[in-house]
């Protein structure tokens, strides 16, 4: 399975006007719960497992590219949804140009670190990274996402 494969059009959010990472996120969740995903947990509940983790610590890259995600004890599914802001914000000192949220079993199910390596490879390769939080639209990300589409096995 490719990375392409998980994340389609509908679980991208490009070019979306925010000032924070968190108004960031938590439109990366309302677009999870707006999919085809039937997730038996409240995004309440999705929003607050973000929030802890983060409190432990940020999980903002060097390049970028931020992966919060949850890892729920009632969940056994993979789910990953990318969202690109307008204009980079500034957190931590760094310029987040991506967040790819992920929410995953407790176990990380799996897909969960596979996935992280794959798009932190992806985010080191700055021209390729440039080009993704470019997008104008869900379909271009995914059509440039395609170019890279690393394997998840």
């Amino acid at each position: 399975m490719t990375l392409s494969q998980i994340l389609t059009p509908d679980l991208v959010l490009t070019k979306f006007a925010c000032g924070s990472k968190d108004e960031l996120i938590s439109a990366i969740v309302d677009r999870i719960y707006n999919s085809a995903q039937k997730l038996p947990i409240p995004s309440e509940e999705i929003l607050k497992a973000i929030h802890i983790r983060e409190e432990i610590g940020g999980t903002l890259l060097p390049s970028g590219l931020s992966v919060p995600h949850a890892r729920l004890k009632d969940y056994e599914g993979f789910i990953i949804a990318v969202g690109v802001p307008a204009a980079p914000l500034s957190h931590e000192g760094i310029q987040l140009r991506m967040a790819a949220l992920m929410i995953t079993s407790q176990s990380g199910g799996a897909h969960y670190l596979t996935s992280l390596a794959a798009l932190t490879k992806i985010s080191r390769d700055s021209a390729y990274f440039a080009r993704l939080c470019g997008a104008d639209t869900p379909e271009a990300f995914i059509s440039i996402l395609k170019e890279i589409d690393p394997e998840l096995a």
